[in-house]
C-alpha cells in the first residue's frame, strides 16, 4: 500500500492519503475515531458494510465516514483498488 503524509504538502485538514490494493476476498476496515475518511473506487468492485448496510463498490463510488462511524470493504473476484483521504477533525 502506497502512503502519503499530506501535511508535508498541503496546509489544511487533509493529514494521509493511501492508495491501497486488495487481492479477491481481502478486506479492510476504516474507523472513523479521530478522523474522517473518505473513500474512492478507483478499480476493480467489491462491497462496502457499516451495520445493516451494504453498498456496493465499482469504479467511481465515494463513500465518506463521519466520526463515530466505521466500515469495512472486502474487495469482490477481481479485487480492488481504492483512495482514501483521511481528515483531520479540530
Amino acid at each position: 500500500m502506497r502512503e502519503i503524509d499530506a501535511g508535508e504538502f498541503l496546509s489544511g485538514p487533509l493529514g494521509r492519503i493511501r492508495l491501497p490494493r486488495l487481492a479477491p476476498g481481502e478486506r479492510t476496515t476504516l474507523v472513523a475515531d479521530t478522523e474522517e475518511h473518505t473513500l474512492f473506487t478507483v478499480d476493480g468492485s467489491g462491497s462496502a458494510v457499516t451495520g445493516s448496510t451494504t453498498v456496493p463498490l465499482k469504479r467511481g463510488v465515494a463513500l465518506t465516514l463521519p466520526l463515530g462511524s466505521s466500515v469495512t470493504a472486502e474487495a469482490g473476484a477481481e479485487g480492488l483498488e481504492l483512495f482514501i483521504a483521511s481528515l483531520s477533525v479540530p
